[in-house]
């Protein structure tokens, strides 16, 4: 018996119970849009109204929405939908089933040789056999002949973050092939790519993440760095000539839906930005959504353009930060949320690597790199124009209804000296001097920003991936920060590990107080050395795809260098 997956990418309007016609991302009306959609998640039945979403049905489509329509539709009362969720929908998740990966692993991988520190070895060995614990497989066949899920369809095995997604997701996956491939996963590595590039066969993009309530928004577009990077470790030509087309269409949605014409003096420069065209809630967080828009107006225009810039700050995956709104200062401080209106250094320096990676991979496929080298350089002399302060050498978001670059902090500021090989080491060695003076105060890692704001991609929290760019661009411009900055994710990773009860046979006991086993958490508070993040729509998560990567990445780069952190009992330490 098998359900239906969908894969139909759609953006049709339809007729909400709450009023209006409105877009949504597909045309589920359990899933995306309709009163089914509103009444469930308006009751919060869940304390995360992803868990909704994520439940494929017991029935039929048809049935359970005859069976909403019994209990008085968009009028049901809270028990009544309660008894509805319970009876027609199962569990989340229950599409996918975990594989054992332990075969695959390398015996002796080569990145633990490279790591002086015993206890630092030991742990990185750990974390190396984790991989099983976030690989999966679509597996429909305990639910019924016409049920449906809001699962894309995966023909392969693939990485999850793990915790609450349960699903591939985009840019994260990127972080987790460093440390795969390092790991010895290396068809594993093949299927996860294959089942990105399969998306982009199927909807001409990568979506946010497998689910249908995603198919109006991408991620930070990264697929052609994955194909480089497998490429990188295997020199598998046939696969890189395979996957090209499908990385050249994706670049075409990025520039064909993504561009902005940005005014500096009386220069018109082409640059990128992240840009979701829609005016409802995001399912998977849609009371949030629908109660921020709300409180802030009751104009149907105003609350459109709000789902539209809270889509689109997902889409950046700095869901959310004071980057994207008008006034930090406001409480909540969402209310002013104008990502639309922001051009992120982030996403044009992405876009610069994957025009650059473009022209390589063409040359290697084709004997030709075509315009993508040139499209480089013009994306190159545009951010430096509208984004560059030469007096900090960081490079700042661009503000559009402003008509000038931003001035907050974001640790996306340094992702140019990553992206560019060619960059003027005096503003090199400024940036990485100004990122010294932030782990100054942040001894678990860089914060995404440094405004308070309770928004999880602001102070303190201390992302993986924003780590792993700002040890990347140190190593390109050989800046001893790079050392500091390995120091410290390696602290807080191990630290937090350990306070939530993570030991090491033979080299480090357990903590006496601690009943659980280690979490390797997907933030951290870069304030507090082995603390967990938190702030955001959703309790921090443990798992966890790109914490594991980077951190086996990190061993790699710095092995030799890295010490076992102060937070450890030195008398368990054998």
């Amino acid at each position: 018996m098998t359900m239906r997956l969908t894969r139909k990418i759609v953006a049709i309007v339809v007729v909400l119970g709450v009023g209006g016609r409105c877009k949504g991302p597909c045309d589920s009306p359990i899933y995306c849009q309709g009163e089914l959609l509103h009444a469930v998640q308006m009751a919060r039945l869940f304390a995360d109204d992803k868990t909704f979403v994520d439940k494929p049905t017991l029935k039929p489509e048809a049935q359970v929405l005859a069976a909403f329509a019994r209990i008085g539709g968009a009028n049901a009362s809270r028990p009544a939908l309660e008894r509805f969720v319970a009876e027609n929908f199962g569990q989340e998740g229950s599409e996918l089933r975990a594989v054992d990966v332990g075969a695959e692993l390398a015996a002796r991988p080569g990145f633990l040789e490279r790591v002086a520190n015993p206890v630092v070895r030991a742990f990185g060995r750990e974390v190396h056999g984790y991989w099983g614990q976030l690989i999966r497989e679509q597996d429909t066949t305990r639910l019924c002949a016409g049920c449906v899920s809001s699962m894309l369809r995966l023909a392969r095995r693939f990485v999850v973050p793990g915790g609450r997604f349960r699903e591939t997701y985009y840019w994260d996956t990127y972080f987790a092939l460093e440390g795969m491939l390092r790991s010895g996963l290396v068809d594993l590595s093949k299927s996860t790519i294959g089942d990105l590039l399969d998306l982009v066969d199927a909807y001409g993009f990568v979506p946010n993440g497998a689910r249908v309530y995603y198919l109006d928004r991408s991620q930070p577009p990264v697929l052609t760095l994955m194909v480089k990077l497998y490429y990188e470790f295997t020199h598998d030509v046939e696969f890189v000539r395979g996957a090209l087309p499908r990385l050249q269409r994706e670049y075409a949605y990025w520039t064909d839906k993504h561009c902005v014409d940005v005014r500096v003096g009386s220069r018109v420069l082409r640059l990128s930005r992240y840009f979701v065209d829609t005016d409802v809630p995001r399912p998977e967080a849609y009371s949030d959504d629908y109660e921020l828009a709300h409180n802030v107006t009751g104009d149907p225009q105003i609350q459109a353009r709000l789902y539209a810039d809270l889509a689109t700050g997902a889409e950046s995956g700095w869901d959310f930060s004071t980057r994207w709104v008008r006034d930090i200062h406001r409480a909540p401080v969402l209310e002013t949320i104008r990502t639309r209106q922001v051009v992120p250094v982030d996403l044009n320096a992405i876009l610069y690597q994957v025009e650059m990676a473009l022209g390589e991979l063409s040359d290697m496929v084709h004997g030709s790199s075509g315009a993508y080298r040139q499209a480089a350089g013009e994306r190159r002399q545009a951010m430096d124009a509208a984004m560059l302060d030469p007096t900090s050498g960081l490079y700042f978001d661009y503000l559009l209804e402003d008509a000038r670059r931003s001035t907050e902090f974001a640790a996306a500021a340094v992702w140019p000296y990553w992206a560019f090989a060619d960059g003027e080491a005096k503003l090199a060695a400024r940036a990485f001097a100004y990122l010294g003076r932030v782990l100054d105060g942040n001894p678990g890692g860089v914060p995404a920003t440094l405004t308070q704001s309770g928004q999880q991609w602001d102070w303190p929290m201390a992302w993986p991936p924003l780590q792993y760019v700002a040890m990347q661009g140190a190593l390109r411009y050989g800046d001893p920060v790079g050392v500091r900055l390995a120091q410290s994710y390696v602290d807080s990773v191990l630290c937090a590990w350990y306070a939530t009860g993570g030991s090491l046979p033979g080299v480090l006991e357990k903590l006496g107080n601690a009943t659980d086993s280690g979490h390797m958490f997907e933030k951290f508070d870069s304030a507090q050395v082995g603390s967990a993040g938190g702030g955001g729509e959703y309790t921090v998560q443990a798992g966890f795809g790109w914490t594991n990567g980077v951190l086996i990445w990190t061993l790699d780069k710095f092995g030799p260098q890295l010490t076992a952190p102060k937070c450890l009992n030195l008398n368990f330490i054998n």
